[in-house]
């Protein structure tokens, strides 16, 4: 059968006009991958793009100068183009803090995308391994505050009244020298009624690093009040004002830059010689008049020194140990040695250091005794892992012969609680360069049971991150399958007891 030409395309355009009126609807797993990639693109180019901006800002007022202004004036049309390509994208930027990937703390709770139950202090949640590009951010989220239905009863006491402001907390978690400053404390107020969300927005915060693991808790509890927190985002800071051509320097802005930074580098450690000299000589005058604090104003002295001696390629973990105030109480020792003798057990050994042999016991963790006659520990750590007592001495060996190949011939790095043991034994965390903390290690692969301090033994907030990080990686390896080290021989892995 044949077809004349002008049927064939009366055909075709039908067809067209048919399906432009019946598009087919973009999965919605489409459409939010899409939207995350163009953000992702326009957070990725946003930085070289307002770059390039300034640049262009700098070349236009050249060639203004120098007469040519129809080449200065398709020049500034450029640069509106660029201009145009981020305004008002600030809130399409945002990366979004979804509640399903947080993880639920105290009496928080999520229904939804509402983030409420702040009855306790330090309820919140936690956003761990969370991806974002490193770079200034705003938090931003709407929230509501209202008195609970039964709240306000002249009976009640104080702590059952309805609050008309709540203190609250965003903290990136992590072990580094940044932790302060990425620490904000904010409120938030009664709202006029039940439904009115008031946005609030917290910071600027500075993400170095990526993934971060990010943490909103409440300072207090809030039993008398209902909270909620929805539309929890980060929002990119960015440069609102801009840079004018009638405002940009003719010399060089970078050599500009780079003299004032060094101006200020130098000025900066002129002043911190001066005080650590000053501080090391009160040190020495205190060594005198008390005798007995000679060890810890010694271990004092080396920490101070130390900060002048620090190397400029510094890794994370040099800097925990050297910088952070909230382990100035430990004695820092650097370019330590696992001794040639044989470990005691998995968490106690003799380490040297400027020519000296100590025996060294490492905090918050215990391993499995070796000697079967020690009967308290093998059922402590039977129990600990749900194990038989006969199996408990060869997870010992394990653990030693493990710490024995792990530790040989690598540089330690020891923080030692001034406070030593009856016997001598130094109490220490130790590091290793790109590994970071060893009980770490030992928990990860099933040699070692946590041991966590009362809260009241746990002398600071970088002591407790620690202790939290510990206990997560000993959940995380006794869910794991399989199941490493001493978890392997649990009874809920073994199908239960034996007859």
């Amino acid at each position: 059968m044949k077809c004349s030409l002008p049927v064939l395309i009366f055909t075709l355009h039908a067809c067209t006009a048919l399906l432009a009126q019946t598009p087919a609807a973009e999965p919605a797993a489409l459409t939010a991958t899409r939207t995350a990639f163009m953000r992702q693109v326009m957070a990725d180019s946003q930085l070289l793009t307002q770059q390039y901006e300034r640049a262009l800002a700098k070349v236009e007022t050249e060639v203004a100068t120098a007469g040519d202004y129809e080449e200065a004036r398709a020049i500034r049309q450029r640069r509106e183009q660029l201009q145009a390509l981020y305004a008002g994208t600030v809130s399409s930027l945002a990366t979004p803090m979804p509640l399903t990937q947080a993880r639920m703390m105290g009496s928080a709770q999520a229904s939804g995308e509402t983030l409420g139950g702040w009855r306790s202090s330090g309820s919140g949640a936690e956003w761990q391994n969370f991806r974002l590009m490193p770079g200034g951010y705003h938090l931003e989220f709407e929230a509501n505050m209202s008195d609970a239905p039964v709240a306000g009863s002249i009976y009640a006491s104080s702590k059952f009244q309805p609050q008309q402001k709540a203190l609250f907390e965003f903290d990136e978690v992590t072990l580094l020298g940044i932790a302060a400053e990425n620490h904000r404390t904010f409120e938030i107020t009664r709202s006029t009624d039940e439904t009115t969300f008031t946005t609030v927005r917290v910071g600027p915060l500075t993400f170095s690093r990526a993934p971060v693991t990010l943490r909103l808790t409440a300072a207090d509890g809030y039993p008398a009040n209902i909270i909620r927190i929805r539309n929890l985002r980060l929002v990119p800071v960015t440069d609102a004002a801009g840079t004018s051509p009638a405002t940009l320097p003719q010399t060089s802005s970078t050599n500009a830059m780079k003299l004032a930074s060094t101006t200020l580098k130098d000025a900066i450690e002129t002043a911190r010689t001066e005080t650590a000299a000053k501080y090391i000589d009160e040190l020495n005058d205190l060594a005198v008049t008390k005798p007995a604090l000679k060890g810890q104003i010694n271990a004092e002295i080396r920490r101070v020194q130390r900060l002048g001696d620090q190397k400029a390629r510094q890794t994370g973990i040099n800097a925990i140990t050297t910088t952070s105030g909230d382990f100035s109480g430990f004695e820092d020792i650097s370019e330590a040695r696992l001794a040639d003798d044989e470990p005691i057990s998995g968490e106690r050994f003799m380490v040297v250091y400027e020519g000296r042999t100590v025996m060294v016991r490492l905090l918050w963790i215990d391993c499995a005794p070796l000697d079967e006659t020690d009967q308290s520990g093998v059922k402590r750590f039977a129990r600990h892992f749900n194990i038989e007592n006969e199996d408990v001495p060869s997870v010992g060996r394990t653990a030693r012969e493990f710490t024995a190949s792990y530790l040989r011939n690598k540089p330690l790095r020891l923080l030692i609680r001034p406070d030593r043991d009856k016997d001598g034994t130094m109490a220490a965390l130790l590091f290793l360069p790109n590994v970071g903390l060893y009980q770490n290690v030992l928990v990860n692969h099933g040699l070692a049971a946590v041991v966590a301090p009362a809260r009241d033994q746990q002398h600071s907030a970088m002591e407790r991150a620690f202790l939290s990080t510990l206990s997560a990686i000993e959940n995380t390896a006794k869910k794991r399958r399989p199941p490493p080290g001493a978890w392997a021989l649990s009874e809920e892995n073994q199908g239960g007891k034996q007859p």
